[in-house]
């Protein structure tokens, strides 16, 4: 699918834009086309659909998308191999994620079994050796699965390929609404399980991302995208989910969409920023590998007043 913009940005085309398929981790990137915001900012766009945050940085990375819809781990991750991929504008406060089991009780109970993640080396599996590591119990002893997102994960965990997995946005009520008993071991769509879990309350992680060459060579376009992008988050905050819902085609499961919507809304980011603090709060809960990345080359407020 794309999407295409129309304007007068200065930009040379369209900037390519590459956005995993809609879910609330990524609206706020959605909504700025779909309520007319890069349009009325004047900068061109062009959404493609690409399934997975890997491949969206792929594209990023081989130059055949210009921006895309990646997670702020991504940066630190590129850093370390020499890349510059710099994060413009923050979506979420939270990671928005879940860890929901049906065949354990507690952390404790996971030595031995398996956790699905959304693929092996994600940011899903560095949340949960973060917290395996909080609840004393080492990684080693815990076996890993890739489950994907959504429906992919939902099924492992549903047919016990996996006796807890890692869930995001929607995916997470449409779980619990077949199975009630399931057992949340870490809840980050909410302020207190956001700190339960990392002990943060501010955690980027959905972003746009790009380029820094990219960045450097088209200020004003990506300045006029952020601005776009911080009117839809604005207009998610202030509306009912009733009301962001009927904006999403082809939404699904309505019920949970609707209660990922609300679980959402107080989470999204209010001005867009990444900030060193909590960068290096990311940076901290990837582990040590990552340690020595200077987190102030992957992030970029656009000296947005």
């Amino acid at each position: 699918m794309a999407i295409l913009l129309t304007g007068c940005g200065q930009h040379p085309g369209p900037v390519r834009l590459a956005l995993q398929p809609p879910s609330t981790n990524n609206y706020p990137s959605y909504f700025a086309s779909w309520l007319g915001f890069y349009k009325e900012e004047g900068v061109d766009v062009a959404i493609s659909q690409v399934a997975g945050a890997s491949k969206i940085l792929e594209a990023v990375v081989g130059g055949s998308a210009d921006v895309g819809g990646g997670v702020y781990e991504q940066t630190i991750q590129m850093a370390a191999e020499g890349k510059s991929i710099v994060a413009f504008i923050s979506l979420l406060k939270s990671p928005n994620f879940a860890i929901v089991a049906t065949r354990v009780k507690t952390w404790a109970d996971l030595r031995g079994k398996t956790v699905g993640v959304s693929s092996v080396g994600s940011p899903s599996q560095f949340y949960l050796t973060y917290l395996l590591r909080g609840a004393g119990v080492n990684p080693s002893e815990v076996s890993t699965a890739t489950v994907g997102m959504g429906a992919t994960a939902v099924a492992a965990l549903e047919h016990g390929q996996v006796d807890a997995a890692v869930l995001f946005g929607s995916a997470i009520p449409a779980f619990l609404a077949r199975k009630p008993d399931a057992v949340i071991l870490a809840d980050t769509r909410t302020p207190e399980g956001l700190r339960a879990a990392f002990q943060v309350d501010d955690y980027p992680a959905s972003c746009l991302l790009a380029r820094k060459e990219w960045l450097d060579a088209n200020p004003e376009s990506a300045k006029k995208m952020a601005r776009a992008v911080l009117r839809s988050l604005a207009w998610i905050r202030e509306h009912s989910a009733e009301e962001v819902l009927v904006r999403v085609p082809s939404a699904g499961n309505a019920e949970a969409e609707l209660a990922a919507i609300r679980l959402a809304q107080p989470m999204y980011s209010v001005d867009g920023r990444i900030n060193k603090d909590s960068a290096e709060a990311v940076r901290a809960i990837m582990g040590l590998k990552w340690s020595k990345v200077d987190v102030l080359s992957t992030f970029t407020t656009l000296n947005r007043p």
